[in-house]
């Protein structure tokens, strides 16, 4: 064609001229996405990590690698996310520490119902508070007065400050007027070989790490700390019904999968659209279940009212009971 024609056709047809920009955004993603974890590797976080990134890489044709940033109870790793480009080749896979309690706790650098784009809320584990079978206690109360006639008295280790345990385990300590000592660890694993090693009485952690004693019987799961019983532990009473007040806390850890707040909409829609994929699968679902988590599979709309409201939750019990990071 001569150059006057080739113009011409142009000219007729200036939709032409937006196709590469859309096959640029059809292409994504053409190149491995790193997936933040904001814990170290070897954790019950970890672990669904792991597990997501692996059926949403199948899904997506790209790999999702796992990059473990601990560090600052979860924070560091949620503001390298926040401070990355947001195209879709960085996102955060984070629990709600980090997201929802430690930012009221101690001055973070990221705004997370500013700084995030929620994709997919993935799971949940229920918190559990444990005890030795050696304490003698068949419920809560009775496991909790024991403990209060022994040397040491009522320790609870828990994950770690700003954890859902933390602030649980004040809140127990406000309510029931006990003299409650909490013992933070760096983690559940830690917490629970405390526990089973007799340092603390109680431990209070998400369950992963305690299915395997309580199935075997070296540990007595006593109460969860969530409004209804969970599927993984339906003979534990919840704590509202082992204390009879408490009725309507939710002070389950939960994993979602988030992006930095400017990222497309498109690859948004698509990541989320990925994950409810890889939740759908049996497999998936099965696996979870026996890291000791519930699936949940909640999209991006409702994960986001979800973050809102217990961010707040969250902000009035920390500052009605002055619950410190320290």
């Amino acid at each position: 064609m001569k150059r006057r024609d080739i113009l011409t056709a142009l000219g007729a047809a200036p939709a032409a001229l937006t196709l590469p920009r859309l096959a640029s955004a059809q292409a994504w993603p053409n190149q491995p996405i790193r997936m933040v974890v904001p814990y170290a590797a070897g954790g019950g976080i970890d672990a669904v990590a792991r597990l997501i990134a692996k059926a949403m890489g199948e899904d997506l044709g790209q790999s999702l690698v796992v990059d473990n940033r601990g560090g600052a109870g979860g924070m560091l790793g949620a503001e390298i996310v926040a401070r990355a480009a947001p195209d879709g080749y960085t996102v955060l896979f984070a629990g709600n520490p980090e997201l929802t309690i430690t930012p009221w706790l101690q001055k973070a650098s990221y705004q997370p119902l500013v700084d995030f784009k929620p994709v997919e809320l993935v799971s949940q584990s229920p918190s559990v508070i444990a005890c030795l079978p050696t304490l003698g206690a068949a419920t809560l109360r009775d496991a909790l007065a024991a403990a209060k006639k022994r040397p040491g008295g009522i320790t609870i280790g828990t994950p770690g400050n700003g954890s859902p345990m933390h602030v649980a385990v004040e809140l127990l300590r406000a309510q029931s007027g006990l003299d409650i000592v909490h013992v933070p660890y760096k983690g559940a694993g830690p917490a629970t070989v405390a526990l089973l090693g007799g340092e603390i009485a109680f431990a209070l952690v998400g369950a992963p790490p305690l299915l395997p004693h309580i199935n075997a019987g070296k540990i007595q799961a006593l109460a969860v700390t969530q409004p209804q019983r969970s599927p993984l532990l339906a003979q534990v009473p919840t704590i509202g019904e082992a204390m009879g007040f408490m009725k309507d806390v939710d002070f389950v850890a939960w994993y979602g999968l988030l992006v930095p707040a400017k990222a497309p909409a498109e690859v948004v829609d698509r990541l989320q659209k990925s994950a409810a994929s890889a939740l759908a699968q049996p497999a998936v679902r099965e696996r979870l279940q026996a890291l000791g988590t519930d699936p949940v599979a909640m999209p991006a709309v409702p994960f986001a009212e979800r973050m809102k409201t217990e961010s707040a939750q969250y902000q009035q019990i920390i500052q009605r009971f002055q619950i410190k990071a320290n």
